[in-house]
């Protein structure tokens, strides 16, 4: 079935190279509302951003999930402009972030399902965009009682607008049998919910494991080596998931944002230079895709994790 993209639906054959999990800017609305120029530019992140995804899509990328939920500032305009300006498919996501919202606490799951249903019928914001995947996340805590609502709400929608779902968890906590069994109790089947952030663990027994209950893992933080899981493990464990004949459900992103607003200083972020970092948008053609025909996986089964492997998630229902 054909995808909703900022655009309009995208054909499987359309899809291409697909990064599932990247961010434009995670800024708070609040924050932008308060703060002005001292926390936002919209300009500025525009020129950052279309300067960033034409190199990925000169990489052979031709699609990006934009990851970002309702309440971690998504902005459906600014990803239109940037879709716009660079030619790619953009999907955007409808959901939640974990934090415990006050404006979800006294809200009841039937409440949050009729504001998610609603955007994903009629489209967001009062455009024609309708998101293409939904978004839920649990952190240390697991699912709170706050968020198990929020999770019911998200996995009814899924379920009728027959959407995908992609889920932040830690893998530390290694709740992965819970979130799968909530999101089917929805009527939500495994196979359309990507287990986000997989990658941070090189556990083979939890991975495999959920693997066997039907999911899709996120090996989607290919942006943050240097402060988590290290590369080299990173393409280890993926190798490891594929000689155990996984790698038809592995999926490959950075989990990059132009601007990430939740910490640091616009000032600095403004000032950078805006030459090609270390690690952006081509990070995992530059380094990632090399390194796994490096560790002895054939140059095809490493296309499917970016190519294939996208298009039977986002595409099958």
């Amino acid at each position: 079935m054909p995808v909703h993209g900022v655009h309009g639906p995208i054909e499987r054959s359309e899809l291409g190279q697909t990064l599932i999990h990247e961010h434009i800017v995670t800024a708070d609305w609040s924050m932008r509302m308060a703060f002005g120029d001292h926390y936002y530019n919209h300009d500025v992140v525009v020129s950052r951003a279309v300067e960033q995804f034409s190199r990925a899509a000169a990489c052979g990328v031709r699609t990006v999930v934009d990851a970002t939920p309702v309440n971690m500032g998504r902005d459906v305009r600014l990803i239109c402009e940037v879709a716009e300006r660079t030619g790619l498919n953009f999907i955007v996501s409808s959901g939640f972030y974990h934090q415990d919202e006050v404006y979800l606490t006294w809200r009841t799951e039937d409440e949050i399902h009729e504001l998610l249903s609603r955007e994903c019928q009629e489209g967001i914001a009062g455009t024609n965009v309708r998101p293409g995947i939904m978004k839920a996340a649990c952190a240390d805590h697991g699912i709170t009682p706050i968020l198990d609502k929020v999770f019911r709400a998200i996995g009814r929608v899924a379920a009728e607008q027959r959407l995908p779902i992609f889920c932040h968890h830690h893998t530390d906590v290694g709740n992965g049998d819970a979130i799968v069994d909530l999101f089917e109790s929805c009527g939500v089947a495994p196979s359309r919910l990507v287990l986000g952030h997989s990658g941070d663990t090189n556990d083979l027994r939890y991975l495999e494991k959920m693997l066997a209950r039907g999911c899709y893992l996120g090996m989607d933080r290919f942006g943050h080596c240097a402060v988590s899981n290290s590369l080299e493990d990173r393409v280890r464990t993926i190798v490891d998931l594929c000689a155990l004949g996984y790698g038809d459900r592995l999926l490959l992103s950075h989990d990059l944002a132009i601007y990430f607003g939740v910490s640091g200083s616009w000032q600095e972020f403004e000032s950078e230079d805006s030459a090609p970092p270390g690690v952006d948008f081509t990070f995992i053609h530059r380094q990632v895709l090399p390194a796994l025909e490096a560790a002895g996986l054939a140059p095809e089964e490493v296309r499917a994790m970016l190519e294939r492997n996208p298009v039977e998630f986002l595409a099958n229902d």
